[in-house]
């Protein structure tokens, strides 16, 4: 028997074998395509094979209607397997997509597209309905509140959970939340936590976590009983409020630094060489220990600082926080750096860069959508400030900067806002970004003043020029910072708090009327809380904190009621979430 691809062939015999059997035998022939599918053809043509899949969470009554290739229509009314009419011969593609939505319904592909090379029934098609989005807001004291998601504007009230009225539908686009009106009477500043999200289906469900946080909160590091005090901070005077007692940190707590939405604070602690790690209840801002903290650092760590960009893909809109934790090591002359769990706060070493001698404060000078920087001042001999590009911390060029003495702390003025390039709509042309630093050595008290430059692209993006006019001396100087705006700088002097108007043009301080105020006993650390009504001064030994309004339009200080508010351990340094 003769075997070719299917073909029957009548074939003549001999004139031998004609007396055994018939003049012409049928020679049977066994088609040769093989494997599943249909078989292929004698003249070439290979094997084709079926496209199928199964649809999940169609609603009844409901149909989508598929598309293979982008035709062969196909409607599917029910949940279960599903095969296209036409086939695909083998090695050639498919893909399936979505021609018609389900009304009121979203349906997502996954595994849609391939080579077939056998029948296909991997396709997954997953329907699911609108949801809602909402969560819980707290600390809301003044009126005004308005959310925006969308086309929706949302306006609240009160505390309490609160719900979006339009559902939307799964998608593949991003969506987020932010806040169109911030309260008023009294202003405050509420922040958005986890503000970004996307819902494709099979993953679809209700969003409940969307939490406005209007509250604010004071935290005062007690270097002597290695510890951390929260405050809550009465939106209308500006009273600090003990929240329980101090939270346990590791040995020798020298500096804090919190996360913009409020959902972590670090701690440095200089004697244990490690960084304590707390999650913040957005009620209270009671604080609970992330797990695995503390986190090693480098010998030393005297500041820590908090990074934070919001990283969105070009198509669909796709956004997410990143946030990075950097750490000065004064005894081994390095900053780590570390990655920022959004949903548990754990830090992930990155990597670890070196600086100048004995690094002990730091800036991060916000330039979004551009590049920023992180300043650090090298107290330990060297008397200068490293400049980096965040990222890889690649160091600006010319950098370290001399810094004329010894830097206890950085503060950005008004320019810090501006560090666009020439021409941008976002700022004036050329306009140079600034930076002080505060130099406590004795005998020689001064603020420092420097021009930044912008991030154009070129190989000056983050250096630093001193100004015309600086140093500007004081009969002491220990820490300094700049109201919310960047319009006004003060600075600890003594007992006292001084305070400076800066020009936005020249970076020129000019003393504020009625500077300076008497803070009642030694000044030390300094913060301003994020509403800009607020500013507060440790007292260190004296184991207080003395609170001040702050007057937005002027930058004048006047003692808050109440104040000073007793800490019961030192008050070494503070922070204002």
């Amino acid at each position: 028997m003769l075997r070719t691809c299917g073909l029957v062939i009548a074939v003549p015999l001999s004139g031998i074998t004609r007396a055994i059997i018939p003049a012409f035998a049928l020679v049977v022939i066994t088609a040769c395509g093989g494997g599943d599918g249909t078989p292929g053809g004698g003249d070439g043509t290979p094997p084709t094979y079926s496209i199928g899949g199964t649809l999940s969470g169609i609603d009844p009554g409901q149909s989508v209607i598929l598309k293979d290739n982008g035709g062969d229509d196909l409607t599917v009314s029910a949940n279960g397997a599903f095969t296209f009419a036409a086939k695909v011969s083998s090695g050639g593609s498919y893909a399936v997509t979505v021609g018609t939505q389900p009304q009121g319904m979203y349906c997502a592909v996954a595994g849609g597209s391939g080579t077939a090379s056998a029948d296909v029934s991997s396709v997954a098609v997953a329907c699911a309905g609108p949801y809602t989005v909402g969560g819980t807001v707290s600390g809301l004291v003044g009126q005004g509140l308005e959310l925006v998601l969308g086309p929706q504007h949302f306006g609240i009230s009160a505390n309490g959970n609160y719900m979006f009225p339009t559902a939307l539908y799964p998608g593949p686009s991003g969506n987020s939340v932010s806040i169109a009106q911030q309260p008023q009477s009294p202003a405050q500043r509420c922040i958005v936590q986890n503000p970004y999200f996307t819902r494709t289906p099979p993953n679809v469900s209700d969003i409940s976590d969307v939490n406005i946080v209007c509250g604010e909160f004071s935290f005062v590091a007690n270097s002597g009983a290695d510890s951390i005090s929260t405050f809550s901070i009465d939106a209308t005077s500006g009273a600090l409020f003990s929240v329980g007692p101090p939270v346990a940190a590791d040995r020798g707590p020298s500096a804090i630094a919190g996360t913009i939405d409020k959902k972590y604070l670090y701690v440095s602690n200089s004697r244990s060489n490690d960084v304590s790690a707390f999650a913040v209840d957005p009620s209270s801002g009671a604080l609970t220990t992330v797990p695995g903290s503390p986190f090693a650092a480098g010998t030393s760590p005297r500041a820590v600082a908090v990074f934070t960009s919001t990283a969105c893909t070009s198509r669909g809109g796709h956004c997410q926080l990143l946030e990075n934790l950097y750490v000065a090591n004064s005894g081994s002359d390095t900053v780590s750096a570390y990655q920022i769990d959004q949903s548990t706060g754990v830090l992930t070493p990155l990597a670890s860069y070196a600086t100048g001698t004995g690094p002990s404060a730091m800036a991060v000078g916000p330039g979004a959508p551009f590049t920023p920087f992180l300043y650090i001042a090298n107290t330990g001999g060297s008397n200068d400030i490293s400049a980096f590009l965040i990222g890889n911390l690649t160091p600006v060029a010319g950098s370290p900067f001399p810094s004329n003495g010894n830097v206890s702390s950085l503060a950005f003025g008004a320019g810090d806002a501006f560090l666009y390039p020439p021409g941008s709509s976002n700022g004036s042309p050329g306009y140079k970004g600034l930076l002080y630093a505060a130099n406590a050595s004795g005998g020689t008290a001064s603020i420092m003043g420097f021009s930044i430059h912008p991030y154009m692209g070129d190989a000056n993006d983050g250096a630093l020029t001193s100004l015309p006019g600086f140093p500007y001396d004081l009969p002491s100087c220990s820490y300094i910072v700049a109201d919310q705006t960047g319009a006004y700088l003060y600075a600890t002097a003594g007992t006292n708090v001084f305070g400076f108007s800066i020009d936005k043009q020249t970076g020129a301080l000019s003393p504020l009327r009625g500077s300076p105020v008497a803070v009642g006993a030694t000044a030390d650390s300094v913060s301003v809380d994020p509403a800009n009504q607020f500013l507060y001064v440790t007292n260190r030994s004296a184991g207080k904190v003395t609170g001040f309004k702050l007057n937005a339009a002027t930058g004048e200080l006047t003692t808050m009621p109440g104040s000073p508010f007793a800490v019961s351990q030192s008050a070494d340094f503070l922070a204002t979430l």
